[in-house]
């Protein structure tokens, strides 16, 4: 007989400690406040304000000398078809 007393006991422990953990789980879903509801005690916006001072100008820098042609590029997929160049089996 004690043998199943133990059973059911182990039995109810485990269906506790499941219950346990779906409420852990499910928590955090239940208990969350959507954007509406934490945004709705907003009394309104605030109000405008002023235009901040101008700032003086910047420095002009000195012009660089222009750049060379750069190489052709190349393809980047895992044939070269379509590139102009020879296609690679």
């Amino acid at each position: 007989m004690s043998d199943h007393g133990q059973t059911t006991s182990r039995r109810r422990a485990l269906a506790r400690l499941g219950a346990l953990a779906i409420a852990a789980y499910a928590a955090p879903a239940l208990t969350t406040l959507s954007v509406a509801q934490a945004g709705s005690g907003s009394s309104g916006p605030s109000p405008k304000s002023g235009p901040s001072p101008k700032s003086s100008p910047s420095v002009k820098s000195a012009a660089t000398a222009p750049t060379g042609p750069t190489s052709p590029s190349t393809c980047s997929g895992p044939t070269d078809e379509g590139c102009g160049g020879e296609v690679t089996p």
